[in-house]
């Protein structure tokens, strides 16, 4: 029978391991401190240990390595009631074999032991037939420890969190996927943030904000006389970035062109400034975010395919706040104290955090965030109210909507006409695609309408258009809607 230690100040954790772990040939010892922890891990041959990482004289964090000279063998678990991404790389980079969320099932944690221990013994196996071979590829020195900004308790995000340590450490390229507002460059930068190139540049960059003529110049630089205007020499992005890392937010609107040398990037780790053809080395880790379905626009032609399995080695995706209510509490207690509001003295209204739970969230963490603090703003210093939580009705006016149709189906027939007339090419020089002759059309109207109709908050206008703060600024600057 294999030998369980479970080192936890909450008798109910241990009294629930003691009961259900002998089902599965394992004997269990427990321990309340971090102190009579190590005393019986000297005393006995362990082979598993569940470990709490908040006990009462000490850390657990900082327990796995004295624990390891006592128990070399034995299997690593952390246990923990706080949702942090710091915890989780930390725990990971120490070569722990699994990490447990509290509140969880016991018989959920019982098939994570089982699987740890079937894990450790084909290490073992491994290690006895290869001695002099390393068989924990997951150990490493644990980073500096930071203030994380992610927040999350539910399982899906202790599960991203998890994710995030395993691929900080790497130099693989890694796509993050989520909607508008899930917090996509927060997960870059925690990424980053425990990764060997933490101390290097790191460079974040939303193509949509760029001219489209000259992003390839911003991102991979010019040659003096590349391009009328360009008088001298440009350094661009990646150039600037080498030896750290790049984030690229809103990939798919990124242009063909662009996807070409990031590709070559990517694949050779060289590019060429606009206008040269020599080949420069560059050592920078991409990360990418995007709300898009990339694998649609790789259909549709509008992105590369080889690309997309080139960024695609590793996905993570942000699950939407709507679908992690149980996260609701942590984030307005979190955005409360970042707003300075004394959470300790007047506490939370009565039913706001299941009120709360009940919306759906289109601009996600954003939104709760943007809530949260009107709600401080409109409090001016008294107790809240859930009266204050309270979002207004968007008065957005609703068109004629078969009016509008054959308006626009009009439109486009008159367009083909004249575009496909019988002595006309296809596309003659100069030509504006049709599509971006309708977009140039409505969207100036639309934008406008939105902002016009939200008092001009353009974090409320690009949250109720589905589209990135980054998209809407270029789009009103390209427009010269104030």
């Amino acid at each position: 029978m294999r030998v369980a230690l479970v080192i936890d100040d909450e008798p109910a954790i241990c009294w629930g391991f003691q009961n259900l772990l002998p089902a599965a040939n394992v004997s269990v010892l427990t321990a309340g401190s971090a102190a009579a922890g190590l005393a019986l891990a000297a005393q006995h041959t362990i082979d598993l240990i569940l470990l709490d990482v908040r006990l009462p004289d000490a850390s657990g964090l900082d327990l796995i390595e004295p624990l390891r000279q006592h128990a070399p063998r034995a299997a690593i678990i952390v246990m923990t009631a706080y949702g942090e991404v710091d915890v989780a790389v930390a725990a990971v980079n120490q070569g722990v074999a699994d990490y447990l969320h509290k509140p969880f099932r016991l018989n959920d944690a019982i098939d994570t032991c089982q699987r740890a221990l079937a894990r450790q013994q084909a290490i073992e196996l491994a290690a006895d037939s290869t001695p002099d071979t390393d068989t924990d590829p997951l150990s490493a020195t644990t980073p500096a420890s930071r203030p994380g900004q992610l927040i999350g308790q539910s399982t899906a995000m202790q599960q991203l969190f998890h994710q995030i340590a395993l691929v900080a450490d790497s130099d693989l390229s890694v796509l993050i996927v989520g909607e508008t507002g899930t917090g996509k460059e927060l997960v870059a930068e925690a990424i980053v943030r425990h990764s060997r190139r933490r101390d290097q540049a790191f460079v974040a960059v939303a193509p949509v904000t760029y001219n489209p003529s000259l992003l390839e110049s911003e991102l991979f630089g010019h040659a003096r006389g590349a391009f009328t205007g360009a008088d001298q020499v440009h350094q661009g992005v990646f150039e600037a970035a080498n030896g750290g890392t790049i984030f690229l937010d809103e990939i798919g609107d990124l242009s063909l062109g662009a996807q070409v040398k990031l590709l070559r990037v990517l694949e050779q780790k060289t590019f060429s400034r606009v206008g040269e053809t020599i080949g420069r080395a560059c050592d920078v880790r991409v990360l990418a975010a995007t709300h898009c379905d990339l694998s649609q626009a790789a259909r549709e032609g509008r992105f590369r395919e080889d690309l997309l399995y080139r960024l695609g080695g590793v996905i993570l995706q942000i699950p939407p706040l709507r679908e992690r209510p149980e996260d609701i509490e942590p984030l307005v207690k979190h955005f409360l104290n970042l707003a300075g509001y004394n959470l300790s003295r007047y506490g939370l209204p009565t039913g706001l955090l299941d009120d709360l739970r009940q919306r759906p969230w289109p601009g996600n963490v954003r939104e709760l965030r943007n809530v949260v603090q009107r709600a401080v703003v409109v409090a001016r210093g008294r107790a809240l109210l859930l009266d204050d939580f309270t979002t207004p009705a968007l008065p957005l006016p609703t068109p004629p909507q078969a009016e509008l149709a054959q308006a626009i189906e009009q439109w486009a027939s008159a367009q083909m006409l004249t575009t496909h007339a019988p002595d006309a090419p296809p596309n003659p020089s100069g030509h504006i695609p049709l599509f971006e002759q309708f977009m140039a059309l409505a969207e100036p109207v639309l934008f406008r309408t939105v902002l016009e109709a939200l008092g001009g908050n353009r974090s409320a206008t690009a949250d109720t258009l589905g589209i990135h703060r980054a998209t809407l600024r270029e789009r009103l600057a390209r427009y010269g809607i104030e």
